[in-house]
């Protein structure tokens, strides 16, 4: 069920709730009142149960008649749905208000039939954009940091393009009292960021896909299964090969709160046989929590990661916890600021044999604040801008391996 399909219910739900279009004497209050808390519970079929219960037994009943369109509407019953609002409507002694929350209704009613009918959806993404980097020796991680080298900035460009395929059964399944929608997500993505000049030993190109089934409950929880492949390319020569599953899930709660968990679990294979210290099986866990506020308008996510790198060679092999915050929230017209703050451990199993260092023991700070801007009309309309600074600064029991660096991003965007 869509945003715009739960709102045009509360509309509807709204307008009726004053109880003027019921007759109070006849009204079995108590089990409509029971209906209702199961229909916005999510607990769709029973509500349909007891609100046809209460039409069997008072079939005049026209509030409870429309409170029953709308829960049809809920399962994806779209001809059931539109017969009883029809009705309504067509009754005389329907006040001309209730009449044209009913049009209205129904206008929405085709259009969530007619996406739903569709059963597919293709969209592109596109982005472009400039950096400067003040610490180019790092790369794009820590394992292929050159943190040994002095010091040099650079500035280049990225890119991103990706196709993602949504499919989805027309006919939601049935689990215990809840329509749930069986999903199948697909998205295949390339990746480019490119440096200016000497500094191009460190561009790193990535080439991903994935697909995998969700289910969705659209009042209580989410669930999704995906399956990843990637293929790394770093200095212009490929890097690495990496496998893996992603299963997550969603429970969503009262008052706009989501809980969320997810594991990534990859296997990587390095191409180059000096790296092949790096090959294993890296994963990481997840959990956090996402609030809204100010009508969704206002988002805060925090949460915990345990991730571990599963290289073979323990002195590469590093492990460890991370903290993160998040937040975003409008700027100003058609545009949002966001900040994201982190703070990641990673513990190395043992020291490097080539030196007399004892095993690294790091902790890399982050901190992201970015701002991007939705273009509302002319030659970029619905394009966004975005603009984003990023700091991080990694602390170590190795002297050479402290650094930080900044980096200033600029990119343009859109969904096609």
């Amino acid at each position: 069920m869509t945003t715009r399909m739960a709102n045009s219910a509360l509309l509807l739900a709204c307008t009726l709730a004053t109880g003027a279009y019921a007759d109070p004497s006849t009204d079995p209050e108590q089990i409509f009142q029971q209906a209702m808390q199961l229909r916005n519970d999510g607990d769709i079929y029973p509500a349909i149960d007891l609100l046809q219960s209460i039409l069997d037994q008072q079939p005049g009943l026209q509030r409870a008649r429309l409170e029953l369109a709308v829960a049809y509407h809920r399962a994806r019953q779209f001809e059931q749905a539109r017969e009883l609002l029809t009705r309504v409507y067509n009754d005389p002694a329907t006040p001309e208000s209730v009449k044209l929350s009913i049009t209205a209704y129904l206008a929405q009613l085709g259009s969530d039939e007619k996406a739903t009918r569709k059963g597919t959806s293709t969209t592109v993404y596109a982005s472009a954009g400039l950096f400067t980097d003040s610490n180019v020796n790092l790369g794009p991680s820590p394992e292929l940091a050159n943190v040994t080298a002095t010091e040099t900035d650079g500035t280049g460009m990225t890119a991103m393009a990706s196709i993602s395929h949504l499919g989805r059964d027309p006919e939601p399944l049935r689990l215990g009292d809840r329509p749930v929608d069986f999903e199948w997500r697909t998205q295949a993505t390339a990746y480019a960021k490119v440096y200016s000049g000497t500094e191009s030993d460190f561009n790193v190109h990535v080439l991903s896909f994935y697909t995998g089934p969700a289910l969705v409950d659209q009042h209580n929880w989410r669930a999704a299964m995906n399956f990843r492949v990637e293929k790394v390319y770093f200095d212009n020569n490929p890097y690495s090969f990496n496998l893996g599953v992603n299963p997550a899930f969603s429970l969503m709660l009262a008052n706009n709160l989501d809980l969320n968990f997810e594991i990534l679990s990859m296997v990587r294979e390095h191409d180059d046989p000096a790296n092949e210290g790096l090959d294993g099986t890296a994963s990481s866990y997840t959990l956090s929590a996402t609030k809204f506020f100010d009508d969704l308008s206002i988002g805060v996510e925090a949460g915990m990661r345990y991730h571990d790198n599963g290289a073979d060679a323990t002195y590469l092999h590093a492990q460890g916890g991370e903290l993160f915050l998040a937040g975003q929230m409008p700027a100003w017209q058609h545009a949002r600021i966001y900040l994201q703050l982190s703070s990641r451990d990673y513990d190395y199993r043992s020291a490097d044999p080539a030196t007399l260092n004892p095993p690294r023991d790091e902790t890399e700070d982050q901190a992201i604040l970015g701002v991007s801007h939705t273009f509302a009309s002319g030659a970029l309309k619905s394009w966004t801008l975005n603009s984003q600074i990023s700091y991080t600064e990694n602390s170590s029991n190795v002297a050479i391996f402290e650094y930080d660096r900044t980096l200033f991003e600029v990119n343009i965007r859109s969904y096609f």
